[in-house]
C-alpha cells in the first residue's frame, strides 16, 4: 500500500475513535460564563474524620475501663467480712455476690485450720462449711468445747443481719448432726475505733474483741487483757454465768462444761470442806468465772449462822480460796454483794484484789459517815465491816461483842 493511502486510513481511524467535539464544548462554556463553581477541600474533610475517629476510640476505651472496673469490683471488691472464732480465729472477705475474696488467719491455730485450702471464689457458705469441717477434724470443736462465734461486718446493715442469720443456721445444723450439740454465738459488728485497736493489739478478730468488751462492761472485775487469751467456749461460759446477759449477741445451744468437774462436784467439795450437810444450808449461790489465771467455780452459802465462800478450780477441783464468817441470823437481803457487783464500786479494776477489797470497805465507811481509817484485820475486820453495811444494832459495842 502506498504511503498516501496509509496516512488517509490512519486519519480516518482517529476521527472515528475520538469525534470532534470542540464546538459543543465551546458552546457549553458560553452557557456557564459568569457562574462560580465552588471547589471542595478534601484535605480538611480528612482531618475532621481523623479527629472524630480519635474521640470515638477514646470514648470506647473509657467505657471499657469503666465496665472492667465495675466487673473487677463486683468480683474482687470486699463488701463485708465474716469472722469465725473458736480458738482459731479466721477472717473472710466477701464480695457483693457473697463470693469469697480472701481468707486470712488471725493466729497460728487459724493457719492450721486453713492449711492448703484455696477458698477464694467459692460461695461463703461453702467456705464456712469447709473451715468448720477442718476445725472438727483438728479437734478445736468437740464435745469438750463446742462454742463458735460468727461475726459479720459491712456497710449494709440489712444484708449483714441476713448473712448473720443464714450462717448461724447453717453452722448450727452442721454441728447438731454429730455426736454433740454445738453452741453458736452470732453478732453483727458495730464499727468502733477502740474495738479495732484492741483487736489489732491482741491479734484477734474484731468480733471476739467486741464480745470481750461486752463481758468486761458487765463485770468490772475482769480486764480485756486477761480474757483475750480465752477460747470462745470459755467466754461463753463466763457470759452465761454472769448476772447480766450479753446484749447484741444471738445464742443457739449451751456451752459445754465437760472439760470441767461441774457444779455438783464443786458443791460436794465445798460442803465436805466446810463440814456441813446439803440439807442444812440456805442462800446458796453459784457462778462460773475466770480468776487466778484459771476458770473457777464461785460458791456462796449460809449454814448455822455462818457465811461460806469458796473459789474452786473448775478443772482440778482444788480449793483456791475459802472464807467462813460468823454472821448470826441476818436476812439474806443484807448480805454483801457478789464480787462481780462489788468490783463496780472501785473505778480501777486493775489493782490487786486485796487492795481493791480494802478500797471498797473504805468507800462504804465514807458513805456511812465514818472516818477514813485502816480496816481492822482478820475475822474482826470482816465482821466489823458487815455490821456497818446492815442496820446498826441498838448497843453497838454489845452487838460487836456478841458476834466475836
Amino acid at each position: 500500500m502506498k504511503n498516501d493511502k496509509i496516512e488517509r486510513s490512519v486519519k480516518r481511524a482517529f476521527v472515528n475513535a475520538a469525534p470532534y467535539q470542540l464546538d459543543k464544548v465551546t458552546e457549553k462554556c458560553k452557557e456557564q460564563k459568569g457562574k462560580v463553581i465552588p471547589l471542595e477541600n478534601n484535605q480538611a474533610k480528612k482531618s475532621i474524620n481523623k479527629t472524630f475517629a480519635r474521640i470515638a476510640a477514646a470514648a470506647a476505651a473509657l467505657l471499657l475501663m469503666i465496665m472492667g472496673s465495675y466487673a473487677y469490683g463486683e468480683r474482687y471488691g470486699v463488701a463485708s467480712t465474716v469472722a469465725l472464732d473458736v480458738n482459731p480465729s479466721i477472717e473472710i472477705g466477701v464480695n457483693k455476690g457473697e463470693k469469697v475474696v480472701y481468707v486470712t488467719p488471725k493466729n497460728e491455730d487459724g493457719k492450721k485450720v486453713i492449711g492448703d485450702m484455696k477458698l477464694e471464689g467459692s460461695d461463703i457458705k461453702v467456705a464456712v462449711n469447709a473451715l468448720i469441717g477442718s476445725m472438727l477434724r483438728e479437734g478445736y470443736i468437740s464435745e469438750m468445747a463446742n462454742s463458735i462465734l460468727i461475726s459479720v461486718n459491712g456497710d449494709d446493715a440489712e444484708k449483714n443481719a441476713a448473712m448473720q442469720s443464714a450462717l448461724s443456721a447453717e453452722v448450727t445444723d452442721m454441728l447438731n448432726t454429730g455426736s454433740f450439740q454445738g453452741a453458736v454465738l452470732s453478732q453483727t459488728i458495730t464499727s468502733d475505733p477502740e474495738t479495732k485497736r484492741l483487736a489489732e493489739e491482741y491479734g484477734i478478730t474484731e468480733g471476739k474483741a467486741q464480745l470481750i468488751r461486752q463481758i468486761t462492761e458487765n463485770n468490772a472485775a475482769h480486764t480485756f487483757e486477761e480474757l483475750a487469751g480465752l477460747s470462745v467456749n470459755e467466754l461463753n461460759l463466763i457470759g452465761e454465768s454472769g448476772t447480766k446477759s450479753i446484749t447484741n449477741v444471738t445464742s443457739a445451744g449451751t456451752a459445754s462444761e465437760r472439760a470441767y468437774i461441774g457444779e455438783a462436784e464443786a458443791k460436794r467439795i465445798a460442803l465436805a470442806h466446810a463440814g456441813v450437810n446439803e440439807g442444812d444450808i440456805y442462800g446458796y449461790e453459784f457462778e462460773m468465772d475466770y480468776e487466778h489465771g484459771a476458770m473457777i467455780y464461785e460458791l456462796e452459802f449460809d449454814c448455822a449462822g455462818s457465811e461460806y465462800e469458796y473459789d474452786i478450780n473448775a478443772k482440778t477441783g482444788e480449793i483456791i480460796k475459802f472464807e467462813a464468817d460468823r454472821r448470826g441470823s441476818v436476812p439474806r437481803t443484807h448480805r454483801r454483794a457478789r464480787r462481780s457487783d462489788r468490783a463496780r464500786i472501785h473505778p480501777h479494776p486493775f489493782i490487786h484484789p486485796q487492795a481493791r477489797r480494802q478500797c471498797r470497805k473504805r468507800i462504804h465507811r465514807r458513805i456511812k459517815g465514818k472516818a477514813d481509817r485502816p480496816c481492822p484485820r482478820g475475822r474482826k475486820r470482816r465482821q466489823h465491816t458487815r455490821i456497818r453495811m446492815r442496820a446498826r444494832p441498838r448497843g453497838r459495842h454489845n452487838g460487836i461483842r456478841n458476834r466475836l
